[in-house]
């Protein structure tokens, strides 16, 4: 399906920075046929986090037609630079994600996304995704390093001085980056690697709801329609997704009871490594994340495996709550 002018939607625009990395947005707006637009809010300090935008402008009940751009001006404090781009949006998909929206599970009724998050990371990258209560990843973008009038958006302040003063605020890692030159959005550009991968039990147990948070700020808490059968083979079935972050799951068990099977944190790099160790191993080999569970229903255990290897993920917590 193809955008039309005349249809329109309710959104708006939130920036966000991997946590560490400040950034200021000095300028930006998502812009759409004619004059239509919406800005991206500027003029805060990001600090972060990466996905996640706590800054938003009020953008009142006008409705926008689907943008055809982003436009985005920032200061990387980090790196003592401005950059910008004008990034081509993939407008038939955000068209078809707002059209088809999702079923609001707790709510019981139709819902659609709201807003645009946008990403600002080291070396000029971007970020968007599309946030409602699911979050979908609608592209990566790379822009350039500009020379901006620093005077413009700072005045009379010293600019080695603000940097400096600045960067010393920044976590100690990012600190250690600066000095010895090593800033990268290599870490995100992992984050962003999806794998053909299920989840699977040892046991019986039938999925009727789950939520999937991934590395990638991707988040799977709603179907797209009130049939959850799509929804719940989407992860019971091989199909490229983001290495996981968060996950839980609700189900029954064979002996009749429900239970909800609980991973509040997956060991960042642990489960990264695992899932890169089995993909180079055998690359058209799907990848299972098994779950253990002992009969009682009591503990649960957690793997990845396909054709090559099995690798047990030790420093991943799995939780399991009787929801009877």
């Amino acid at each position: 399906m193809h955008p039309s002018p005349t249809e329109k939607f309710k959104l708006s625009a939130g920036p966000c920075v991997p946590k560490g990395y400040w950034v200021t947005v000095q300028g930006g707006s998502f812009d759409g046929p004619g004059n239509s637009g919406f800005p991206v809010p500027s003029g805060h300090t990001l600090r972060g986090s990466w996905g996640a935008s706590g800054t938003a402008w009020a953008v009142g009940d006008e409705l926008q037609p689907v943008p055809e751009h982003l436009s985005l001006l920032w200061f990387s404090y980090a790196e003592n630079k401005f950059y910008e781009g004008d990034f081509a949006l993939p407008t038939s998909k955000i068209y078809n994600l707002l059209k088809t929206g999702y079923w609001d599970l707790e709510k019981k009724k139709p819902a659609t996304y709201n807003e645009f998050t946008v990403c600002v990371l080291p070396k000029g990258a971007v970020v968007v995704w599309l946030t409602g209560n699911n979050q979908v990843l609608i592209g990566r973008f790379q822009g350039h390093e500009t020379a901006a009038n620093f005077r413009q958006y700072y005045g009379q302040a010293d600019r080695a001085t603000m940097v400096k003063e600045t960067q010393q605020e920044m976590p100690p890692e990012v600190q250690a980056q600066i000095k010895a030159g090593t800033i990268s959005f290599k870490q995100w550009d992992a984050y962003l690697t999806t794998y053909a991968w299920r989840v699977a039990f040892n046991i019986p147990f039938t999925l009727t709801q789950y939520s999937l948070h991934g590395v990638n700020a991707e988040r799977f808490s709603d179907p797209l329609t009130r049939d959850l059968a799509p929804y719940r083979q989407l992860l019971l079935t091989a199909t490229p997704k983001p290495v996981p972050r968060k996950l839980y799951l609700h189900g029954q068990a064979e002996h009749g009871a429900h239970y909800e099977v609980r991973i509040k944190a997956f060991d960042e790099v642990e489960t990264m490594a695992a899932y890169q160790t089995l993909h180079a191993a055998s690359p058209k080999s799907p990848i299972t994340l098994l779950l253990t569970v002992d009969k009682p229903f009591q503990k649960a255990t957690l793997s990845l495996q396909n054709e090559a290897k099995q690798i047990p993920l030790t420093k991943t917590v799995v939780e399991v709550f009787s929801e009877d």
